[in-house]
């Protein structure tokens, strides 16, 4: 939200519009948010099984990030958006604008770098694609950051309750767009991974359950944040934000989807005599606290490496031991 009631004689009729405008915003960010808890719900019991009986590694420390402080969050801003104690003017809401700036900044920011591992891994750990990437994703932070610096409280009419942030700053629509840069970058290395995977697999178990994990989840995050994006630009000042809270909560949901499902299909070959990768110089130690993120995330880069044209029919939910 980020428009108010202009000044002077009360016009009725605006009012009773900026009021629908809020209700619509705040039932529409209570809905994305119960939609997080239930799919919290659904799957803790793989939770449990394939992240707390394992070992923590940096990509489970970034799921359990995105897991648990997302929620966190919101449940203090849901509260800020409708306890009447949460006025524009109260100190604690200009406080509760600082952290909404910040928390969001961090937590995208979090499901973007597992994006990127994710996307790191399918190539192989081969650089370009790490540098690009993160190249964007520093860039992201950067930008976003400025203009939620920027961000105040929207001044709402008398009888209108809500702690809401907004920003007038010409870098306050970076903190959408920035990251659908980067979504899409993604989500175009992704397709064209997918494109030659789906060359030499014909199809098989594993292949379905590649495209469901990669492409798929990062598709719903990339027409999210199209989605709050275009909300932004075209849709009246009320309602340019409405968006902003399901687009970052859609995202939380795929992104622990997305690492639950690869912890499930880790059960190939852990050593792959094929893969010659070796880290030298600056790479070394980039390998080491972020590369090493990514083979929590790559159930599928064994295959990578394979030298022959052809990918092993492996059903990764279902497979054996070699040994056995």
């Amino acid at each position: 939200m980020s428009g108010t009631v202009p000044s002077g004689p009360l016009n009725l009729q605006l009012l009773e519009e900026a009021a629908v405008h809020l209700q619509a915003g705040k039932y529409f960010q209570i809905a994305a948010f119960v939609v997080l808890i239930f799919d919290h719900l659904l799957t803790f019991s793989e939770e449990v099984e394939r992240i707390w009986k394992r070992k923590i590694t940096g990509a489970a420390i970034l799921f359990l990030i995105n897991r648990y402080i997302t929620p966190l969050q919101f449940i203090i801003t849901i509260d800020a958006f409708n306890d009447p104690i949460w006025t524009p003017t109260f100190s604690r809401c200009r406080q509760f604008v600082a952290f909404e700036g910040a928390s969001t900044v961090a937590l995208i920011a979090v499901c973007e770098l597992i994006m990127i591992l994710r996307v790191y891994a399918l190539y192989g750990r081969r650089r370009p694609i790490l540098v690009l990437l993160m190249v964007l994703w520093t860039l992201q932070i950067i930008l976003s950051s400025i203009s939620m610096k920027l961000g105040f409280p929207v001044p709402l009419p008398a009888g209108l309750v809500g702690c809401i942030f907004t920003a007038r700053s010409k870098l306050f629509p970076a903190v959408w767009v920035t990251p659908l840069i980067t979504d899409s970058t993604i989500f175009f290395l992704t397709m064209w991974r997918t494109r030659d995977y789906i060359k030499r697999s014909n199809n098989t178990p594993t292949m379905r359950v590649f495209i469901r994990d990669g492409l798929l989840y990062f598709l719903v995050i990339f027409v999210a944040n199209l989605m709050n994006t275009l909300t932004f630009f075209l849709a009246v000042d009320d309602l340019k934000a409405v968006g902003a809270s399901f687009s970052q909560l859609i995202t939380a949901t795929m992104i622990s989807r997305l690492v639950l499902n690869l912890r499930s299909s880790t059960e190939l070959p852990s050593e792959d005599p094929t893969n010659t990768y070796i880290p030298r110089g600056p790479m070394k130690f980039m390998t080491r606290t972020i590369g090493n993120l990514g083979e929590d995330l790559e159930p599928f880069d064994y295959f990578s490496h394979c030298e022959s044209d052809h990918i092993p029919m492996i059903d990764s939910h279902h497979s054996q031991d070699p040994r056995s």
